[in-house]
């Protein structure tokens, strides 16, 4: 998992300061060496490795535009991004007995699907047999959420530290102004997972009125990406009972089953399948019918 944090300055050399943050908040058992010639800070411990690699150049414009550009909820963020500086790369992940690898730098190309498809909202629902969905794994789904909820706070101390202005968290293709992340990180608990982070829920309109919504970042945390397609129910509604599914998986680190009812709230329920998905061929999704009790 990745999180890339917008500074407002530029770096100078603060090596030691960001390897005393992270011993801090990890506690003194910490193991933290460095690494890339000094510019990526290591930290090691309980079986979590954490890297924080400095970069003094601002963030590649090709990362940040489309971000930006779906970035409805945030109106000043390309002239947030345009006025920082520099940035941290900070990545949280099992810790592995092989040789470490060079974090990879900040220049990764942008990928994505097209949520809008028009083929996508006007495809039949058919899938492959179900046993060809790759299982899932319920302990993998818990580990994962531990590290997310653990490189949110390593940014947040390494963000107030150095005086962060955004964050590009990397799963999900998100941005976020710091005030907004710092809100979320003050009301995380384990059972109140930060989603607007770690989670896009990608809400578009059809021509024929309806609404669909796909998930990006679920993957990343052991779960299979959310998909709505050719619901009539309201964008509000349609993005806030997606969150409730999202919410329950990871929260509960349930494994939605093919058919199942979901409760979305005392009296209302939503039906899931698992199916192929119809917006990243090759992969697999969680359907949500959202009209399933009408």
């Amino acid at each position: 998992m990745i999180a890339i944090l917008a500074l407002k300055s530029e770096i100078v050399d603060q090596t030691h300061e960001i390897g005393d943050r992270l011993r801090e908040l990890l506690g003194e058992d910490t193991i933290v060496r460095l690494g890339d010639d000094g510019i990526t800070t290591i930290a090691e411990v309980a079986g979590v490795v954490v890297k924080v690699s400095r970069r003094d150049h601002p963030i590649p414009n090709e990362l940040l535009d489309g971000p930006i550009e779906n970035a409805w909820y945030w109106p000043e963020a390309r002239q947030v991004f345009l006025s920082h500086a520099s940035h941290l790369i900070v990545i949280c992940q099992k810790s592995t007995t092989e040789e470490e690898q060079d974090v990879a730098t900040s220049e990764m190309p942008e990928s994505g699907v097209e949520m809008e498809s028009a083929a996508a909202e006007s495809a039949p629902l058919e899938s492959a047999p179900l046993d060809s969905a790759p299982p899932l794994d319920e302990g993998e789904i818990g580990f994962s959420v531990q590290r997310a909820l653990l490189l949110t706070r390593v940014s947040q101390v390494l963000g107030d530290a150095f005086a962060a202005v955004g964050v590009y968290w990397d799963s999900s293709t998100t941005i976020h102004a710091w005030p907004a992340f710092v809100e979320s990180c003050q009301s995380m608990t384990p059972d109140r997972l930060p989603l607007r982070i770690w989670i896009d829920f990608r809400l578009w309109e059809a021509t024929d009125g309806t609404r669909g919504l796909a998930t990006r970042g679920l993957c990343a945390l052991g779960q299979r990406e959310l998909e709505v397609i050719g619901s009539t129910s309201s964008a509000e509604q349609v993005r806030a009972w997606s969150y409730t599914v999202a919410h329950y998986c990871l929260e509960q680190t349930q494994i939605l089953k093919h058919g199942q009812a979901v409760g979305v709230s005392a009296s209302e329920w939503v039906r899931a399948w698992v199916v192929e998905s119809r917006l990243e061929p090759g992969t697999w999704a969680t359907w949500l019918d959202l009209e399933a009790e009408e």
